[in-house]
């Protein structure tokens, strides 16, 4: 498989520019590897695997029944709506986790708003919700 390098157009300051060029030619560094480099890092530390995110929402979606006072104490209703709304709509299954949250007064984990992002992981956090304490430290 060949690669294909493409350019990235970004816009920053005149000022920044020149200061960038310097301080890299001052550190024997090129300006297009270090942004090479910046950007592989970012792209590392905020891509996760499909497996790795459900996981994470497996716990988030437990954590969140321990919250709640266990799983005797979630409300049915409330699971059936979420249920409901992973099937249909995954946006108001995200909304509906929120204000669950903000009504709660619990911080909201980051990953709870990646619901939205498709039906495995809402059907994952809800799997938590429901389900048994996850192997494993939490």
């Amino acid at each position: 498989m060949s690669r294909v390098d493409m350019n990235l157009n970004i816009r920053i300051s005149k000022d920044l520019k020149e200061s960038f060029q310097q301080v890299a030619k001052e550190n024997n560094k090129d300006t297009s590897s270090l942004v090479r480099d910046w950007i592989s890092a970012y792209v590392a530390e905020h891509q996760r695997s499909n497996e790795e995110m459900a996981v994470e929402m497996y716990i988030a979606g437990y954590e969140l029944q321990q919250a709640l006072g266990g799983r005797e104490q979630v409300n049915k209703a409330f699971v059936k709506q979420l249920q409901e709304y992973s099937l249909t709509n995954q946006k108001e299954f995200t909304q509906l986790l929120l204000t669950t949250y903000l009504d709660l007064d619990l911080t909201i984990p980051s990953n709870v708003t990646k619901t939205y992002k498709g039906f495995a992981f809402s059907q994952m956090f809800l799997l938590g919700l429901i389900g048994d304490k996850p192997k494993g430290n939490l």
